[in-house]
């Protein structure tokens, strides 16, 4: 029991590791508009050669672009009782940065994208999901991972603060049509009953399902299957849309996205 359960943590990081790398946090203006006080999710895809940032739009629309500000992913998460030693670690204090005249996409149905610059780095390129046509969301899953930047995980730091990744699996859903008039796009998952983190923040966060990779020695892969945009208070659930959705949405708009 104890090296099985060793493995399943293990495997388990390793999944969140996986979901990390595409994952951005988006400092948004508090109440009355107060600067840099609110926190929520975006991701990384790779899109018909343009990178971009999907989020949901009502995470960003109400912040002035010039106050609105990304924490970029690193490499590797970094869990406080892992096994693995590694040394002295030094603690790695992430700056939000800007974009510099932003172009975004937005829509009716609570979809935003960012279009970033071409990533000339490999270190950057790797941050984004390559996100085709082909995608699909499974009709059943019994553990869809999110993971993102909501506010109540935040930690103060003086008169500042600083930002906390939370991690959930729950099982797959889809919600139904007496409670969103669009159900056929939208995916579910459990709200875990043991959270302790209030939902907000998680909005744009990625849902995504682990996959089994190739044969012989195991390697965490992961498959995105939708957005989350809707926290479901009644049903205790986070609702998104399906991948089949976002593809959707940024087909719409290629024409604005092959501009940049």
């Amino acid at each position: 029991m104890v090296v099985e359960s060793a493995i399943n943590k293990t495997a388990t990081r390793a999944i969140a590791n996986a979901m990390y790398r595409h994952t951005f946090g988006i400092v948004v203006d508090g109440k009355f508009g107060a600067e840099g006080r609110e926190l929520g999710s975006g991701i990384g895809v790779l899109w018909k050669s343009t990178y971009l940032i999907l989020t949901a739009d009502h995470v960003v629309d109400k912040t002035p672009f010039e106050r609105l500000y990304f924490l970029l992913p690193d490499e590797a998460l970094e869990f406080e009782d892992d096994d693995i030693a590694s040394g002295s670690r030094t603690v790695k204090v992430r700056k939000r940065f800007a974009l510099e005249k932003p172009e975004i996409i937005e829509d009716d149905d609570d979809l935003a994208a960012f279009i970033l610059p071409t990533q000339a780095q490999e270190t950057g390129r790797n941050h984004f999901y390559r996100l085709d046509e082909h995608h699909v969301a499974p009709s059943e899953a019994e553990q869809i991972g999110v993971l993102g930047y909501p506010a109540d995980a935040r930690i103060p730091v003086g008169a500042n603060y600083m930002a906390t990744l939370y991690l959930a699996f729950g099982q797959m859903g889809h919600p139904a049509s007496s409670e969103f008039a669009d159900s056929d796009s939208r995916i579910s998952i459990n709200y875990p009953t043991q959270l302790t983190v209030d939902p907000p923040g998680l909005s744009g966060s990625g849902l995504w399902l682990p996959t089994s990779g190739n044969e012989g020695l195991w390697k965490p892969t992961i498959q995105l299957v939708g957005l989350t945009t809707i926290h479901d208070q009644v049903a205790q659930k986070l609702v998104g849309y399906k991948v089949e959705n976002l593809i959707e949405f940024l087909s719409a708009n290629d024409d604005r996205i092959s501009k940049n």
